[in-house]
């Protein structure tokens, strides 16, 4: 049989537990708000690095500190920083398409992000590249080391990074496309693309011309020499393709040509360029060659 406890030793045993257990969760509680009144100013959650991951082509860390809002002279802390703003903030950038930031405690912030693929130069303003959606964006210093053809569009006046939406800049962006998923942009190097005359009201004036390079290296004597035959070709916007396919059907006899032209030739440099030859390939089944 167990003995009873006496009415007043149980209410001092509750009255003590309970002050036992108020006063623990005071001090857990207290430190809890000062360790979050703290880490708001303590040097230690400052964002000190920006970490990505390696990509074929990687934006520079002041760039994306400069995009986040982010310096060393005025420190962000850690858990004032917006991951979802942070996002905004790259999204605004003319160069990325798709975004995503994690802040990595204490002091680091993680970004990953994709670029826009550029296809071409915008040849009618200066540092400007363009992607196979029509936007427009920086070249330098982001894809400075890459080598693109030129696309010429006559526009007058720049209004930002921002889509092209005009027939002549889908046209280019869909010949381009065309011509790589042909082969022919394997077989040539491609060096400017016009389709600014490409939907003139004039019928007769409407042209699209493709310049591009046709390259012969030749060995002799223990050297090594490349010879560049430049070609302007003029198309038409309807059957381009066909038109380029006949181009392609007389290249191996102007290869030939360009070959034992080279071979006779006395090279004084490593790369010897010669005056561009226009062939007019507008007319079905005919090729004028301006000589």
């Amino acid at each position: 049989m167990s003995k009873k406890i006496p009415k007043s030793k149980a209410i001092f045993w509750i009255v003590f537990s309970t002050l036992i257990i108020s006063g623990f969760n005071y001090v857990v509680i207290s430190k809890i708000k000062k360790y979050r009144q703290t880490r708001f100013i303590a040097e230690k959650y400052n964002i000190k690095s920006i970490y990505q991951n390696k990509k074929d082509v990687n934006l520079d860390v002041d760039y994306l500190a400069e995009l986040l809002d982010l310096s060393f002279d005025k420190p962000t802390n850690i858990f004032a920083f917006n991951e979802a703003a942070a996002t905004k903030k790259l999204l605004a950038s003319p160069l990325i398409v798709d975004a995503k930031v994690k802040k990595m405690k204490p002091d680091c912030v993680f970004v990953d992000y994709t670029l826009r693929k550029p296809i071409a130069i915008l040849h009618d303003f200066e540092n400007i590249l363009i992607d196979q959606d029509g936007f427009i964006f920086p070249k330098d210093p982001f894809f400075k080391d890459q080598n693109f053809c030129s696309i010429f569009l006559n526009l007058n006046e720049f209004k930002g990074f921002e889509k092209l939406d005009s027939k002549e800049a889908k046209l280019a962006m869909d010949i381009l496309s065309k011509l790589k998923n042909s082969g022919f942009a394997d077989l040539v190097k491609i060096t400017m693309l016009d389709t600014s005359r490409a939907y003139l009201q004039s019928y007769g004036k409407r042209e699209i011309i493709l310049q591009i390079d046709e390259i012969v290296k030749i060995n002799k004597e223990q050297k090594k020499t490349e010879f560049v035959f430049p070609k302007i070709l003029r198309l038409s916007n309807t059957n381009f393709l066909e038109q380029i396919s006949n181009y392609a059907s007389l290249r191996k006899k102007i290869i030939k040509d360009y070959e034992n032209q080279a071979v006779n030739f006395e090279a004084t440099s490593d790369i010897v360029r010669f005056n561009p030859k226009t062939i007019d390939l507008r007319i079905s089944k005919l090729a004028f060659i301006d000589q």
